[in-house]
């Protein structure tokens, strides 16, 4: 059949979005014979996952770290014989709070008893709270609603009396939520920790990262998949007004009974739908920008850093640097700092040029590391909020009010529509290991909607 002068193609199953929840919907979908086509608006697979080679190193500019609890993920790269490394902790850490400097050996920078005590009181906290609801629908319990009415920064300054533990808190949390505090509601930080386990799991979940790289998996599991994936194909409209749903990108018009719409939901504004979605489904869409994240990689010709003790980790609630990470190859000589830099530090960043952005960063790690800071083979950013196709990272997170309203929509079919992506994640949200657990479990809708439409 054609549409215009263009042959409209059919199929069971549209996924829209070639991420790991896409990928992993597709991987589920084949498994179990159902006919579907993957379309996908950049010309690669990964979404937030991205990874290219320099210096003859693997070098991941999107989603990277893995914890010993992702059991998905491990899963995945032993079935792709992939290999996993540990973060290099030997060494000092070092932690800039308010610009007084310290190194430390302990996880834990230098603190007194009663910071300690603070500090340890706000953990049991956020973990006690964060389990006194269900991770798969948070808003049905009353307590949720009362904390989705807080943000994060009320949160903490109702229950801490210290002045640095609110600054540990801040760092660590503004890192994580690439957002300032004021910014997300406290539901939805206690919905992440309920989701990881607990906020020791979620504060330390960059253990591991994989040897290879995280665009290796990606491209393995894009190549299980020949001839199924349609790149450069961004969807402009969906109509499901009839029998069977259609789906136009810019070049190509698809017939299916099912979409899974595997997208961070701000992109979702983006597509036209016909009919339009329910007013809640829509509004949350509108809610959900992405904040603001950049990645930096320096490479240099060796991790001189743990020459002089020191780990590669600096923690910082002071100029643009949040975080950095020691990402050195193992079984070769370049060191490789990766650096992190979120929320408002990244907006102003992102302002200026690229070289202003190098020396900047420069300046900065000079501040930690001294002058051998300056001598890098190699230096690679991205910019995830200027990409088209993301407009952020690392997950949406939700301002006061949303979640108990329009949560509900997240993961709920709208007719022939369902959604995947970290953000619908029950298990680890906002980690790869929530995108792989959302494209499971919209695999498996798929495949009973399907089923029951076959008794019907």
């Amino acid at each position: 059949m054609k549409v215009g002068m263009v042959a409209m193609k059919e199929t069971d199953v549209v996924i829209i979005g070639a991420g790991l929840a896409g990928l992993t919907a597709a991987i589920e979908l084949k498994k179990k014979k159902v006919p579907f086509v993957v379309l996908e608006a950049r010309n690669r697979a990964g979404g937030r996952v991205y990874s290219l080679q320099k210096e003859d190193i693997q070098v991941d500019l999107g989603a990277q770290w893995i914890s010993p609890h992702h059991k998905r993920m491990k899963k995945l790269l032993r079935k792709y014989d992939l290999h996993l490394v540990s973060t290099y902790r030997q060494g000092k850490t070092i932690y800039n709070f308010d610009g007084i400097i310290q190194q430390n050996t302990s996880p834990w920078p230098n603190m007194s008893v009663v910071e300690r005590l603070d500090i340890w009181k706000m953990k049991k906290v956020l973990n006690d709270k964060s389990k006194s609801f269900e991770a798969k629908a948070p808003w049905e319990f009353k307590i949720a609603q009362e904390l989705d009415k807080i943000t994060v920064e009320q949160l903490i300054n109702h229950h801490m009396y210290t002045s640095f533990g609110k600054s540990f808190y801040q760092l660590m949390l503004e890192e994580a939520l690439c957002s300032k505090l004021f910014e997300v509601s406290a539901l939805d930080l206690l919905w992440c920790i309920r989701a990881a386990g607990s906020v020791e799991r979620l504060l330390t979940a960059e253990d591991l990262w994989i040897k290879e790289g995280v665009g290796t998996l990606v491209e393995k599991m894009a190549r299980s998949l020949p001839g199924q994936i349609e790149y450069e194909q961004p969807v402009t409209s969906i109509n499901s007004e009839f029998k069977e749903t259609i789906i136009t990108t810019s070049k190509q018009i698809w017939k299916a009974k099912k979409v899974i719409l595997a997208l961070p939901p701000n992109l979702l504004t983006h597509i036209k739908f016909i009919p339009i979605l329910p007013v809640t489904r829509a509004q949350l869409n509108e809610r959900a920008g992405l904040p603001s994240v950049m990645k930096m990689v320096f490479i240099f010709n060796k991790p001189f850093w743990r020459d002089v003790g020191l780990n590669g980790n600096v923690y910082s609630n002071e100029g643009p640097i949040k975080l950095t990470v020691d990402t050195s190859p193992p079984l070769k000589n370049k060191g490789v700092l990766t650096v992190l830099i979120t929320g408002e530090s990244a907006r102003l960043l992102s302002e200026k040029t690229i070289e202003q952005r190098k020396q900047t960063i420069i300046e900065n790690l000079v501040h930690y590391f001294g002058e051998k800071a300056e001598d890098t083979l190699n230096i690679i950013e991205k910019d995830w909020s200027a990409e088209e196709w993301t407009r952020g990272g690392y997950g949406a997170h939700f301002s006061p009010g949303v979640l108990s309203q329009f949560g509900v929509t997240l993961s709920k079919p709208v007719g022939p529509l369902h959604w995947a992506g970290t953000e619908t994640a029950t298990e680890w949200r906002m980690y790869m290991e929530g995108a792989v657990q959302s494209g499971e479990r919209v695999a498996e809708e798929i495949v009973q909607a399907l089923k029951h439409e076959c008794k019907v």
